[in-house]
């Protein structure tokens, strides 16, 4: 018997979120290796001279440094996991098997229900939560420390 990734309630979001994971992963690493190359071997040797162990160096060097990149996709995930993520779910499931976000529930009760004023009102709640979390984000933001990569 195969299995019904789609109809399944317990498998079918997970089958849904991972084209889209497995499509945003090649920007993320190629930025995410980026940052990783403007860690200066400086700061290695120093932890290493120390007695730090593997994990102390992530936790303690890498960590700090990535912090802002972090933050800036983290928002642009969250941003995203609610602009892209119903496309790819009406065209999977429809909704069905218990994979209704809020961007398919709007559409459904604007497009197909026709309740376009609860369908207005849902969408503009959903456009400020996501304002909310993004001046939230950019305030955090505003706190950390950029630095540039590279022989300056």
């Amino acid at each position: 018997e195969p299995v019904r990734w789609l109809s399944d309630p317990d498998t079918a979001m997970f089958a849904c979120v991972l084209p889209l994971a497995w499509a945003g992963m090649g920007p993320g690493c190629l930025i995410y290796l980026a940052a990783l190359k403007g860690i200066d071997e400086q700061s290695y040797e120093a932890a290493d001279l120390d007695g730090a162990g593997f994990f102390d160096k992530i936790l303690f060097i890498v960590v700090p440094r990535l912090r802002p990149l972090l933050l800036i996709n983290f928002l642009g995930v969250f941003i995203a996991a609610f602009f892209q993520a119903e496309a790819n779910i009406l065209a999977m499931t429809g909704g069905g098997a218990d994979t209704n976000v809020a961007g398919l529930y709007i559409f459904q009760q604007a497009y197909i229900y026709l309740r376009f004023g609860p369908a207005t009102a849902m969408a503009w709640l959903l456009g400020a939560m996501l304002i909310g979390f993004t001046l939230w984000q950019l305030r955090m933001l505003v706190n950390l420390e950029f630095r540039t990569t590279g022989n300056d």
